[in-house]
C-alpha cells in the first residue's frame, strides 16, 4: 500500500486501538478517528480521562486500524492541538452526540491530538510470513 491508500483505509475504518504507556504498564483502548490526511492523523479525548494524562506524560503511541484480516499499525508521537478551537468545532460538527456535553462543559475539556510523520506497517494473513515494510506518513 502507498501513503494515499493507507490514509483512505484509516478514514474508511475510523475505529482504532490506541496503545499508551504509563510508567511501565501498557494501556490499550478503542477510539474513533476524526480524520487522516496529508497533515496528520487526528483524534480527540476528554481531558478528564486517564488516556489524556497518559498522552500528556508520554506522547509515544501506536495505533492499530483493522478490518477483517487486514491491519495497519502506526507508530509515532502525538502533539496537542488544544488551542485550535476551529478544529474542535469541526470535530463537534461531525459528532453531534457530544453537543450536550460541550454545551454544558465547554471546549476546555476536549483535547485534540495529531500524529504527524507516523510510521506505518501493514499486516494480512497473506503477508504475515514476509518481512515487514515501513512507510512514512
Amino acid at each position: 500500500m502507498d501513503k494515499q491508500q493507507i490514509l483512505e483505509f484509516l478514514n474508511a475504518n475510523p475505529d482504532f486501538q490506541l496503545a499508551t504507556v504509563e510508567g511501565n504498564i501498557p494501556h490499550v483502548r478503542t477510539l474513533m478517528l476524526h480524520k487522516a490526511d496529508e497533515t496528520g492523523i487526528y483524534f480527540m479525548v476528554g481531558k478528564f480521562k486517564d488516556v489524556y494524562r497518559q498522552l500528556s506524560l508520554n506522547p509515544n503511541i501506536e495505533l492499530c486500524f483493522h478490518k477483517d484480516n487486514f491491519q495497519v499499525r502506526i507508530a509515532g508521537h502525538v502533539e496537542s492541538l488544544d488551542k485550535d478551537l476551529e478544529l474542535k468545532k469541526e470535530i463537534l460538527s461531525a459528532r453531534l452526540f457530544m453537543k450536550p456535553w460541550i454545551d454544558s462543559a465547554g471546549f476546555k475539556h476536549m483535547a485534540v491530538f495529531r500524529i504527524k510523520n507516523g510510521i506505518a506497517t501493514t499486516w494480512s494473513l497473506e503477508t504475515e510470513t514476509q518481512p515487514k515494510t515501513f512507510l512514512e506518513l
